[in-house]
């Protein structure tokens, strides 16, 4: 947010405000549902049986799946949109048991081309484009 360029006009709702206030709710929801287990409320999904006992966390599976966000938000700016989405695309198919890796490696290039494009240019919102910047600049001389 701290990147937006806000308008000129003295408006009380600006381009942040919609950021934080899903920020605000989101804590407020999480700290209401952490208040919640700690009384001892754990939901139970529909169907399972509540005297089942307590299955393990996949701790595996999460461990992959924060070190393939962590690894995004380190390369963004390093590598480009692209090349980062698609690697964390990558980890959490794999982290979710995805078997074909080449396939999966493809899948999420593509993938993470059409968010880009999607974003560039029907929205207008740039995301960094390291080296897809370079590889155009190139072409253009």
């Amino acid at each position: 947010t701290h990147r937006l360029v806000l308008p000129t006009n003295n408006t009380i709702v600006s381009p942040r405000t919609f950021p934080y206030v899903v920020a605000t709710v989101l804590a407020l929801a999480a700290i209401g549902v952490f208040v919640e287990v700690l009384r001892g409320n754990a939901a139970i999904p529909e169907g399972s049986n509540p005297d089942a006992p307590f299955e393990r966390a996949d701790f595996r599976t999460m461990v992959i799946i924060v070190a393939s966000i962590g690894l995004h938000v380190f390369l963004l700016e390093r590598t480009g949109y692209i090349i980062s989405a698609a690697i964390s695309f990558w980890g959490v198919a794999y982290a979710f048991g995805a078997k074909k890796m080449a396939r999966l490696g493809i899948i999420s290039i593509i993938f993470a081309s059409i968010v880009y494009f999607s974003f560039t240019n029907l929205l207008g919102i740039q995301l960094p484009q390291w080296i897809l910047e370079k590889f155009i600049s190139g072409i253009g001389k």
